[in-house]
């Protein structure tokens, strides 16, 4: 029989015992600090103690994270059966279930809903708020991707346990809102408390990318790359530094980078592909010769081009295809997408998600008007596919690529301007992509 005990953050939690529940808040902190194998633990803790529903819940969760239709599979095997309103427990593991059930239905938006009445019952729900802020990373709701952290800052003293990662999210969402001197307050409060917050350390990390200050990220990464490089999200930041050389124009770096780090395990998980094909992408755009990385990765990911769960995903998938020469591939993604079932990934394939994939195919295939006439349509509403502002530049960098190849000098001219007004450390990278892309 379930009792209720108090996790670490302070909050009440059903379980059969302490040891269970002690698991359970080692994998909810390696979660959000993006440390350590927080599944392993989950596992452990639901095995241990299958009265601890939130030792599933978070199962769920991290299957979900996947972002892949096998995923999504497993996620609904382990939370399906769970009778929300059946549970003999309390408030806080209902709310919990329902927001797996929601997420595992592709219901996003109502997901986040219900993590947002759990954060009105208990405030230091350290479980709720990361799922929370992560499902508005994933919708593209920059906004709340911030105000979930801000609404319950206060209850979190600076001498509670979970204070540093709080402050590790809350400078996520400032720097996703152009809050740049806020943001950085707050990472560096957060890696004070623990150096291997490495959530904390990726959003320092773009905070270096959004104020155009290659050379401080690069040197940021350097020193703090004992604390990041074991983790599962180590590829992001090498992804980050990457970026970084690339700016400033150091290709050979970026490059080694690719073949090394970011690249060198042939992960097939779509964290690590997206970062991968984004580089890809971006190194093609200025002129790169990137040779048989794009075919190679092709072959890497044919597993995970089942339906579509993600369009943030398919479109990444679409970069590698297009690079690769494989056009037919490209239209099966566009295919897929246009019968894609419904829910938050459906909105955002009909919002602007089909129009990207289309845009993205075409610049690959040389049709630069097209892909113009579909990129230039999205590109105010393209946050609606998810990722952040560092992620989606990629996009901005098209589009003048596009104008440049078309011959369209007053359009790729008036799109570098508006690129370096959002980022004014852009100009060289900007003027050698057009450049390396047009024929004026």
């Amino acid at each position: 029989m379930a009792h209720a005990f108090t996790d670490r953050w302070g909050c009440p939690v059903f379980a059969a015992g302490q040891q269970a529940v002690d698991l359970l808040d080692e994998a909810v902190a390696q979660l959000v600090s993006l440390s350590g194998d927080p599944m392993t633990l989950a596992d452990e803790a639901a095995t241990r103690d299958p009265e601890l529903v939130l030792a599933r819940v978070l199962q769920g969760y991290l299957a979900l994270y996947a972002g892949s239709a096998s995923g999504l599979q497993r996620a609904r095997a382990l939370v399906g059966d769970l009778d929300p309103w059946g549970l003999e427990t309390g408030e806080r593991e209902l709310l919990h279930v329902l927001a797996v059930q929601s997420w595992a239905d592709g219901e996003w938006e109502r997901a986040a809903s219900f993590l947002e009445r759990a954060l009105l019952h208990e405030s230091r729900d350290l479980l709720a708020l990361k799922v929370a802020q992560d499902l508005y990373f994933f919708i593209g709701n920059q906004e709340d991707l911030r105000d979930v952290v801000e609404r319950i800052f206060g209850a979190w003293p600076s001498d509670r346990p979970g204070y540093g990662y709080v402050c590790g999210m809350y400078a996520f969402g400032l720097e996703e809102n152009g809050q740049y001197e806020a943001a950085e307050e707050q990472a560096r409060r957060a890696l004070e408390q623990n150096p291997r917050d490495v959530w904390a350390v990726h959003a320092q990390a773009h905070i270096f990318e959004m104020e155009g200050a290659q050379r401080l990220g690069v040197a940021f990464l350097d020193r703090s790359v004992d604390d990041w490089s074991s983790s599962y999200f180590a590829t992001h930041n090498w992804w980050h530094r990457a970026l970084y050389h690339l700016e400033l124009r150091e290709v050979d770096e970026a490059l080694a980078l690719y073949d090394g780090p970011i690249r060198g395990t042939r992960s097939t998980e779509w964290l690590d592909v997206d970062d991968a094909a984004s580089l890809l992408w971006r190194l093609h755009l200025f002129g790169v010769d990137i040779g048989d990385r794009a075919r190679t990765l092709l072959e890497d990911v044919e597993g995970l081009l089942e339906d579509p769960v993600s369009v943030f995903n398919d479109w990444h998938a679409v970069m590698i295809a297009g690079l690769a020469g494989a056009p037919e591939v490209c239209e099966e993604l566009i295919v897929l997408n246009q019968s894609a079932s419904g829910g938050t990934n459906r909105r955002a394939i009909e919002a602007a998600g089909l129009q990207l994939l289309e845009g993205f195919a075409a610049f690959a295939d040389g049709d630069t008007t097209r892909a113009l006439h579909r990129l230039v349509a999205i590109e105010p509403k393209a946050h609606i596919v998810g990722g952040s502002h560092a992620q989606r530049d990629v996009i901005d960098l098209t589009l003048i690529a596009a104008a440049a190849r078309s011959g369209d000098a007053p359009l790729a001219e008036a799109l570098f301007a508006t690129r370096v007004e959002r980022r004014p450390t852009a100009k060289a990278s900007g003027l050698e992509l057009i450049r390396t892309n047009s024929h004026w």
